[in-house]
């Protein structure tokens, strides 16, 4: 079967041909895929040219967000049958530690794990693949559409459960008793500063904004850029950060309120990390980009103590995500399309075969945003 990846010794992305995976345990689940998503984490890998490959083998297939099919199943799995919608998580736990153990593999505390498509396991950029059925999820038929969705807005999710969680030890976070981050009214009175306007910040965006926060956006493209029309159709605010200070950010954004939330979805570390001193009191930063090498700054490193310290300032980093976070963003997707006039079906900017993936990973368009590479035509499998 064709499958598109990265080699050890060979830099840049390739095509080349894969075994048919095949089942060999009763628990295990073939799935015929039919999209597979490529988001920052593929393009970081290929720009980094440093793919994480198992000491025995020679190559890794990329991408890790997927919509597949069941094909066939071996004989212990339950709740799975052929034509059924599927996606799959990506990490595969440890087997040793405690949250391993508890299907909570994204709190991993060995490092032992492997993850599709990143971390020594092949991926989902081919036309089948084996897992065992507790890694995946069964997608309604009305929603297949946006099955490649799913693993990045499970991101989002375990971010702001992660948000609400730690800052529910501020029942008093405002005036309202409904508003506290342990209510369901929890967004309002909230400001929040997203960085990044990509697929990861577009997410984000949609979830906070369904929650009613007040969400301001940090991106470094014109006022008429394809992201920005995208996270202003979700009611948020741009900030252009080109040729802005850290403190005229924030100013835009919080002159008149605090700055109760900033989620960090770009990986730009220097903009990141400079944000810290300007955090207003008992803040919360949760940070999910990952940036790759090494890269020296000269900050005012008190002065981020100080802050951090004198204020109560949480910084959270948050990554990966468990079945738990996909099934709330299964629940959540039907919400975020019906309440932004199905914006979800806009933010699919690109499409290309599998035949013409690397093309996928070569695009440089002011429209782009979400990237998806269609293995089997989705709509002959919705009949």
């Amino acid at each position: 079967m064709r499958a598109v990846g990265m080699f050890r010794v060979r830099k840049g992305i390739h095509a080349f041909t894969a075994p048919k995976p095949s089942i060999t345990s009763p628990n295990h689940v073939l799935v015929r895929i039919l999209e597979t998503g490529v988001d920052g984490t593929d393009f970081g890998i290929l720009k980094s040219n440093i793919p994480d490959i198992a000491k025995d083998r020679d190559r890794l297939i990329l991408g890790h967000e997927v919509l597949g099919m069941v094909e066939a199943h071996g004989k212990e799995v339950q709740g799975f049958r052929k034509g059924d919608f599927v996606t799959a998580t990506v990490r595969r736990g440890c087997g040793i530690c405690a949250p391993c153990l508890h299907n909570q593999s994204d709190m991993c505390l060995t490092g032992l794990y492997t993850e599709r498509g990143i971390h020594k396991t092949d991926g989902f950029l081919t036309e089948y693949f084996v897992d065992e059925s507790q890694y995946l999820l069964k997608i309604p038929r009305e929603l297949a559409q946006f099955g490649v969705f799913v693993e990045p807005l499970s991101i989002a999710e375990k971010a702001v459960e992660q948000i609400r969680h730690i800052q529910s030890r501020l029942p008093w976070a405002c005036g309202h008793k409904k508003h506290g981050f342990d209510q369901p009214g929890w967004g309002h009175c909230k400001t929040a500063l997203v960085i990044g306007a990509g697929p990861l910040g577009f997410l984000a965006t949609a979830l906070l904004r369904l929650e009613d926060v007040d969400v301001y956006v940090v991106e470094i493209v014109p006022e008429d850029h394809y992201k920005v029309e995208m996270i202003k159709k979700l009611g948020a605010k741009y900030i252009d950060a080109r040729g802005k200070t850290p403190e005229e950010i924030v100013h835009l954004c919080c002159s008149l309120s605090t700055l109760d939330i900033i989620f960090e979805a770009s990986g730009a570390s220097k903009l990141a990390l400079s944000l810290i001193p300007l955090m207003s009191r008992s803040s919360i930063y949760l940070m999910t980009g990952i940036p790759r090498g090494i890269k020296m700054e000269e900050l005012d490193s008190h002065s981020i103590l100080r802050q951090i310290v004198r204020h109560n300032i949480v910084i959270v980093g948050s990554v990966n995500s468990n079945l738990r976070h996909f099934q709330q963003a299964l629940h959540d997707i039907p919400r975020i399309n019906a309440r932004f006039k199905g914006i979800l079906n806009e933010a699919i900017t690109h499409r290309f075969p599998l035949a013409k993936a690397e093309k996928a990973f070569e695009v440089q368009d002011e429209k782009q945003l979400k990237i998806v590479v269609e293995v089997h035509p989705l709509e002959s499998h919705k009949r």
